[in-house]
């Protein structure tokens, strides 16, 4: 039997061009119907901690939330159940790195976000958030002291943004992760973060198995995920190759919890 459902937000329960962070009313019924059936909820997101909490709080749940792709993992009574940081040497040389590449990129920690710069593209997608951005970088020393980095984000238009990941992933591999998150955004995360492994961490302290779950996303960061549970569904808007990775396909997130009703999993 189902005992956990996990949802993507951007552009999975978020679909932006529906109407910015609205929440489709069939999804949010859906949502509640999963919850008064006994089945945990969580969302998984790249996002950070507090636009989880926020969600939430729209939705009227209390969800485990599992946030920066994996670096912090919460249940739903707000306990820590895991979290990974960047050390801060790791830090100084991932940010000089980054610096050589691109000028516009991001740095989050657990409560706050970093960008180089607002430019137009930025100021483009700061209106879908929940809490603003933060300008400037200039704060590589207080790395592993007062700043300790969840997650890097290289932004830019796609063909050039994988360019910088393929050249950053040749020299830091063995030290960190990397996932196109969105078409103008590759997140740098800990080796070994992913939502699975999120996931993974919630589940044990939970008490739950793989083929006790599903889940619903649409980017390649979603893949660890979709790959970890036959019960796995991706957006139609995703693209082919994070389509491929998932068990079923379909256009919404209450598509995917009626299908799981419709085989009695709950």
């Amino acid at each position: 039997m189902l005992k956990l459902f996990a949802t993507d937000l951007d552009g999975t329960l978020l679909q932006h061009n529906k109407g910015g962070n609205n929440i489709d009313k069939k999804d949010f019924e859906a949502i509640e119907d999963l919850v008064q059936s006994d089945v945990h909820f969580a969302i998984a997101t790249g996002r950070m901690d507090r636009d989880i909490v926020e969600v939430l709080k729209h939705l009227n749940q209390s969800g485990h939330r599992i946030s920066q792709n994996g670096g912090f993992v919460y249940d739903h009574q707000g306990q820590l159940v895991h979290s990974q940081t960047f050390s801060g040497e790791l830090s100084k040389r991932l940010h000089t790195e980054i610096a050589k590449h691109t000028k516009l990129y991001c740095v989050t920690t657990e409560d706050d976000a970093f960008v180089t710069e607002k430019t137009g593209l930025i100021r483009a997608f700061e209106h879908l958030m929940y809490f603003p951005l933060k300008e400037g970088v200039d704060f590589i020393d207080e790395y592993g002291t007062t700043l300790h980095p969840t997650k890097f984000i290289v932004i830019g238009e796609t063909d050039e943004i994988l360019g910088h990941q393929k050249v950053l992933m040749e020299q830091f591999s063995g030290e960190a992760e990397s996932y196109l998150s969105d078409n103008h955004c590759v997140d740098i995360v800990p080796k070994g973060i992913s939502k699975a492994d999120g996931l993974s961490h919630l589940m044990k302290h939970l008490d739950m198995a793989p083929d006790e779950i599903a889940v619903i996303g649409d980017s390649f960061n979603d893949v660890p995920m979709l790959e970890m549970t036959p019960y796995s569904y991706a957006m139609s808007t995703a693209h082919p190759d994070v389509q491929k990775k998932a068990s079923k396909v379909v256009d919404y997130v209450y598509e995917a919890i009626e299908d799981l009703r419709a085989q009695k999993l709950f």
